[in-house]
């Protein structure tokens, strides 16, 4: 069934730091994505499809570790013309890769999965990953997505680790999140600037914790902190192109 979406790629495992924590060796590792806009009234079943025909495939693949981790999942704030149902897998090398394809063709399409209007791919390459060992089901999946002025990436960088990492490094640390990675395109579908921030949240309170700890962080800060820091970044960035998504992961799992 879905033999035609997927591409190789070249790449390499994470490793382990004595904390738990996996960090992201050199040369990086990729995300597919897979997602498909169907009718409303099909959403459900949708998911329950892919539950029952691609999780079991890719948690062999986890276990066989030809896949480094994934996720099913379903949108939770819809768009007009948005997608409603998606999963991704992490892959460490060429040789995963075919297996995945391989599994992954010999599904049997159903009547459920033909009625999607709209289907989209997307292979990224992780910039930077750091997880925990976890699996689960009803979480949240999180994407922030930024397009930045050409030629600024390195700066944006800086920027980010700066003002932002500490806060998901203390996030994975509590639990609140299970992973969380940049990525960039590696197949340009997109335009080639757009930076993405995904992580996974195991529950809606870990949610609400996150978000509060972002706004006492501001709270604390001075005017012109805040002022400072925001200026900074809007010399990085696009105007106007920040763009948020969230999803409930039905299933998600990661070594």
């Amino acid at each position: 069934m879905l033999a035609r979406i997927l591409l190789g790629v070249l790449g390499t495992a994470l490793f382990v730091t004595p904390s738990g924590i996996s960090q992201q060796a050199s040369p990086r590792t990729f995300r597919f994505v897979s997602e498909w806009k169907v009718p409303p009234q099909n959403v459900a079943a949708y998911s329950a499809d892919l539950d029952k025909t691609v999780r079991p495939t890719l948690e062999s693949l986890l276990q066989e570790g030809a896949v480094l981790a994934y996720g099913l999942y379903v949108t939770t704030v819809n768009e007009d013309e948005g997608i409603t149902n998606g999963f991704w897998f992490e892959i460490p090398s060429l040789v995963a890769m075919e297996k995945v394809q391989d599994k992954l063709a010999k599904l049997m399409p159903s009547t459920i999965v033909n009625s999607a209007i709209r289907h989209h791919d997307y292979l990224f390459r992780v910039i930077l990953r750091n997880n925990r060992s976890a699996r689960g089901s009803n979480g949240y999946f999180y994407v922030n997505s930024t397009l930045l002025q050409p030629g600024k990436r390195d700066q944006w960088r800086e920027w980010w680790h700066k003002y932002q990492k500490p806060m998901y490094d203390q996030f994975l640390a509590e639990g609140l999140i299970t992973s969380y990675e940049l990525d960039s395109g590696e197949i340009h579908t997109m335009d080639p600037n757009w930076i993405y921030l995904a992580y996974v949240i195991p529950t809606a309170e870990a949610l609400d914790k996150i978000n509060n700890e972002f706004r006492i962080r501001v709270e604390k800060r001075s005017t012109e902190e805040n002022q400072a820091i925001n200026s900074a970044l809007e010399v990085l960035v696009v105007a106007g192109s920040h763009r948020d998504y969230l999803a409930r992961t039905t299933n998600y799992a990661t070594k």
